[in-house]
């Protein structure tokens, strides 16, 4: 019979959870009518429950949104252009940026300040919390991809900072760095992972010890959640992500004794304990 392993610390992490309780309190508080401003979290389990239990609608653009009413600013945070937009439509704005995103959007706005030339290293230059802050000021901030950084051709690394994404992987984003300081020492490397990405990661570290088949339940969209499944398949064990136990295959399963799950920082323990029943 196999043997299944859950990571821990898995789901959930601090910023989700706020975000999620902010958008709880709104609910409570306010009887104008509430949006949010794209997925407050990249799980759709958690945007359906949200939108039918509290009753907040979902919207991609401002626009969308009538004057005067509530805006929940997403987990990834925003630009500072969004935040005037919203004030511009006299929105009541409630603010669930995750704290560790605003403390990026605080250092890029401090390099702006003295007019230093900022990288951001990202999974994807479209993803909500590279767009949010790449708008602190986009003529001083580039975007850079964890692909892309090997092809980086700068004529002035002294005059350049570079900050990461707080989801990335922990494996890809330090060969990353390595690389840039080897090709460029001069330049300034501020690494902004968060804790909670870490601690997620070492964790599957741990499982592809003892684990050759590994289950990360998390959404396509998720920054976090992809970056599990690129820690496991770095170091070489077959690893698969699924959004709900309808996507499980039976055939990944055989020859597989020692399988370790574990899930994003967006996915709720209900759709991880639903995963581990249909394994079962």
């Amino acid at each position: 019979m196999s043997k299944i392993t859950i990571a821990s610390p898995h789901g959930f992490c601090f910023g989700i959870n706020r975000a999620i309780n902010l958008a709880k309190e709104a609910a409570q508080k306010y009887k104008e009518n509430i949006y949010f401003l794209g997925e407050l979290v990249h799980n759709q389990h958690v945007v359906n429950w949200l939108e039918t239990e509290l009753k907040i609608k979902t919207v991609q653009s401002l626009d969308l949104i009538p004057d005067g009413s509530v805006v929940i600013i997403r987990a990834h945070g925003a630009s500072p252009t969004t935040f005037a937009h919203a004030k511009e439509k006299d929105l009541i704005i409630v603010d669930a940026s995750c704290p560790l995103v605003l403390k990026s959007h605080q250092k890029v706005k401090e390099l702006s300040i003295k007019n230093t030339k900022t990288l951001f290293l990202c999974n994807s230059i479209s993803h909500d919390e590279t767009i949010g802050i790449v708008g602190e000021n986009p003529s001083m901030i580039t975007p850079i991809t964890i692909k892309d950084i090997f092809s980086l051709n700068v004529t002035d690394p002294q005059n350049y900072v570079l900050i990461t994404q707080t989801t990335l992987s922990t494996l890809e984003t330090k060969e990353a760095l390595d690389f840039i300081k080897n090709k460029y020492p001069q330049i300034t490397i501020i690494p902004h992972i968060c804790q909670a990405t870490t601690d997620r990661q070492n964790a599957i570290i741990q499982l592809t010890k003892t684990c050759t088949l590994i289950i990360i339940v998390g959404s396509p969209t998720s920054a976090n959640s992809n970056s599990l499944l690129q820690v496991a398949q770095s170091l070489g064990v077959t690893s698969y992500i699924i959004d709900s136990a309808l996507e499980i295959d039976k055939k990944w399963f055989i020859g597989h004794q020692n399988i370790g799950i574990s899930s994003g920082a967006s996915t709720p323990e209900s759709v991880l304990e639903e995963v581990i029943q249909k394994i079962n």
